[in-house]
């Protein structure tokens, strides 16, 4: 069903409304993702407060999110009213779903915003205003992605969001994100690029994600709270 008004709200109303998403594997895509992302929050497993998942889609994340931080008050905002009615459904027990844009975003303590800002034509004025909205931001998107997916509007380096403000970055192969395991590492990687080496092509890379972190607690704070992490970006 995929063609014009790509990423409009009515694109996505139909997508989820239809059963386009689920036929497509999405919301196995976003149990992987979010599985995959949990070790590089740097939450404790008793954090309390709470987090927001932007562009929670049909709110597969929440259980992810509900069993490693069990004390956290979770909420999921979506422009979708239909993916908001199917999270109200099935994750509603624990979790709180409004339907809404950046601009609807209450005041919370954690942001996570997974493979979403890449369907954005603003996506770093959108993370600036998540930002304005938490203490910590988590922004994970395709790493370098090569070609781009019909939906996806740019590939992000290192550098993408640094008008943005001072952050961390992790890059990894993430469940839900194809060629991430040893086997399709082997099949849709290696292999691949021995025959497009004997056919003259360019080789296909591994995909990757990356994680932003950005910290809204002051300049100095988050300088201090970001410097012993891996990577970082002021």
């Amino acid at each position: 069903m995929r063609g014009g008004n790509i990423n409009t709200r009515n694109y996505w109303e139909l997508r989820f409304a239809s059963g386009d998403w689920e036929a497509r594997r999405g919301r196995w895509q976003t149990r992987n993702f979010a599985m995959g992302q949990i070790p590089f929050l740097h939450l404790e497993r008793d954090f309390d407060g709470t987090l927001l998942d932007f562009g929670c889609g049909l709110g597969d994340a929440m259980p992810t999110y509900n069993e490693r931080y069990p004390k956290a008050r979770l909420i999921g905002v979506d422009i979708s009213r239909a993916a908001i009615e199917i999270c109200k459904a099935s994750y509603g027990s624990f979790a709180h779903f409004e339907r809404g844009d950046v601009s609807s975003v209450p005041e919370v303590d954690v942001i996570i915003s997974s493979n979403v800002l890449e369907h954005l034509d603003d996506d770093c004025g959108t993370a600036s205003h998540l930002l304005s909205k938490c203490r910590h931001l988590y922004v994970i998107t395709p790493y370098q992605e090569n070609p781009l997916s019909p939906e996806h509007l740019r590939s992000y380096d290192k550098r993408h969001f640094q008008a943005v403000g001072v952050y961390s970055y992790t890059i990894f192969p993430c469940p839900g994100w194809s060629q991430y395991g040893l086997n399709d590492l082997w099949l849709q990687v290696r292999l691949k690029n021995v025959a497009r080496f004997f056919l003259g092509r360019r080789p296909v890379r591994r995909n990757m994600q990356i994680l932003y972190h950005f910290s809204n607690l002051g300049k100095a704070a988050a300088a201090e709270l970001l410097e012993p992490q891996r990577n970082q970006h002021a």
